[in-house]
């Protein structure tokens, strides 16, 4: 898992070095949907169930716009998300075992933004994330930047993913960072 993140760093060096772009740094706190009886139904043995769930999320990643054309950015993102976890009451023998399982995932992300250059952007994209294993997904985020300065702003965002794991997640979050022109 290192090696793409670290090929990803390397290529955006060298974007870097050929376009003018922008970087930003955002947190992110929402809410994961998951269907944890579905989940446990494929995932676990017969007489499984639910004892308690969270699916309250929270992430951090950085995403770099390195190239436009008109109004459209063309960027990538790589990012850290917590969204869910679930714990379960295992049959074993005449006992019941108990675990607990946190579901994180680290995402990177080839986007669009449409409306690169204005107040409001969308950004939409293919998502690799990697959770057990690398699964797709899809990014769709609503953005509003608030300036601070000609190369500095806040954004405010209202992301959904769409991650297909041992089941579908949708993961819903508001995000706020900052971003600088460069």
């Amino acid at each position: 898992m290192k090696s793409p993140i670290i090929l990803l760093i390397l290529s955006l060096i060298s974007f870097n070095t050929h376009a003018q772009g922008s970087l930003e740094l955002n947190l992110s706190v929402g809410g994961t949907f998951v269907d944890i009886d579905g989940i446990i139904e494929e995932d676990e043995i017969q007489g499984t169930f639910a004892t308690d769930w969270n699916t309250f999320n929270y992430g951090f990643g950085g995403q770099f716009v390195f190239a436009s054309v008109s109004n459209i950015g063309f960027g990538t993102e790589i990012m850290y998300q917590y969204l869910y976890w679930y714990s379960v009451s295992v049959p074993f023998g005449s006992q019941r075992i108990y675990r607990v399982y946190d579901v994180s995932c680290t995402r990177i992300t080839p986007f669009i933004r449409i409306g690169s250059n204005s107040m409001f952007s969308l950004d939409l994209g293919p998502e690799l994330n990697f959770v057990d294993e690398m699964t797709l997904g899809f990014l769709i985020s609503g953005n509003l930047y608030i300036p601070l300065s000609e190369k500095v702003a806040i954004p405010i965002k209202l992301r959904a993913d769409i991650v297909n794991n041992v089941g579908m997640l949708y993961p819903l979050s508001l995000n706020t960072g900052l971003r600088i022109n460069l």
